[in-house]
């Protein structure tokens, strides 16, 4: 007798085949959260990944932390569910691009991307002169938002305003270069890298770059090689997702809540009923009195984790910056908010 658990199918002389099913692969919980580290390819937008990620994993929430352009590739951190929630705390870092400028000419999209709109007849710049140009960016400058940027103003999009032809001033803003170094260089190309601040438009340092050399330039190529402390060396490449998904192993890749923020200092709790007032939004003065003592002057959020099975409970601001004091984090099935 066949077994019920099996299915049968005739072979072309009739005769009855038993075939023996595939197992079924356990899909993950659609509330499933953490963090991807996606190296994005070129000639996609951040938006479209998010909505690739969405559909193969079929997961409930995600989003991205720091937009890249279509042409540029690399680090591209995605948020699944809750994790979305640590955004804020995931874009605040640093950044590291590895980026390629052409010499001689600039683009009004300034980079490849664009319309040419000058061009340079001039010598070519020494590689003397590029070090010393270099070191001028060194540390924090004033730098105006490129015209072909996402950020709004009045309501719409830099781009939308630009691309119709509408004159405005973009904003400025201070960003900060830790390092910018020389790679490589045989005029009209050098390749950089730059350690920067968050909001650092590296399209606009190529640019200002070529300005300040009295030649112009474009960045021809772009590539994030590190958010904070995640590197495009364990990045899951975007093509390689739908193959990890059908494995059933992505989950490997995954990022949990507390692993994903790690530079925030962080306070266990092993105490069970103290767990489950963090899970109800409750802390307690005395609680909060004893450990608050040890962070001075420290205004940023602390990681209050579960030691049993180190999970994050919550974000806890030990000063009450901006009038927020604690951000709870739930099992997948639970409700999520914030206390004031």
């Amino acid at each position: 007798m066949i077994p019920s658990t099996f299915t049968t199918s005739r072979t072309p002389g009739g005769r009855p085949e038993m075939i023996v099913p595939r197992p079924e692969r356990v899909a993950p919980d659609a509330l499933t959260s953490g963090v991807l580290v996606i190296d994005k390819p070129e000639g996609v937008t951040s938006t479209s990944v998010v909505t690739r990620v969405k559909k193969c994993l079929r997961m409930k929430k995600v989003g991205h932390c720091g937009t890249l352009d279509p042409f540029a590739t690399g680090v591209l951190l995605i948020c699944l569910n809750q994790a979305t929630r640590l955004a804020d705390q995931l874009l605040d870092q640093h950044k590291i691009y590895r980026f390629s400028l052409r010499f001689g000419m600039e683009t009004d999209t300034l980079d490849g991307t664009g319309r040419m709109v000058n061009r340079y007849e001039g010598a070519a710049m020494t590689e003397a002169d590029l070090r010393q140009s270099l070191d001028r960016f060194q540390g924090s400058y004033v730098q105006q938002v490129p015209r072909f940027a996402a950020v709004k103003i009045q309501g719409q999009r830099l781009y939308t305003l630009s691309r119709k032809g509408i004159e405005v001033t973009p904003p400025s803003r201070e960003v900060h270069i830790r390092d910018l170094s020389l790679l490589s260089y045989t005029w009209p190309e050098a390749v950089l890298e730059a350690h920067c601040s968050k909001g650092t438009y590296i399209r606009q340092l190529g640019a200002d770059i070529g300005r300040d050399l009295g030649c112009g330039a474009y960045v021809s190529a772009l590539r994030r090689m590190a958010s904070g402390s995640f590197r495009v060396e364990d990045a899951v490449p975007l093509a390689d997702l739908h193959e990890l998904e059908a494995a059933g192993n992505w989950l490997e890749r995954l990022i949990p809540l507390t692993e994903a923020v790690p530079h925030l200092p962080a306070v266990r709790v092993e105490d069970e009923e103290m767990i489950a007032r963090l899970r109800n939004g409750q802390m307690g003065v005395s609680w909060e009195s004893e450990h608050r003592m040890r962070f001075p002057g420290y205004e940023g959020p602390v990681r209050i984790v579960i030691a049993r099975d180190n999970s994050l409970a919550a974000l806890w601001w030990p000063q009450d910056a901006h009038g927020r004091r604690l951000r709870v984090f739930q099992p997948a099935a639970g409700p999520i908010f914030d206390v004031e």
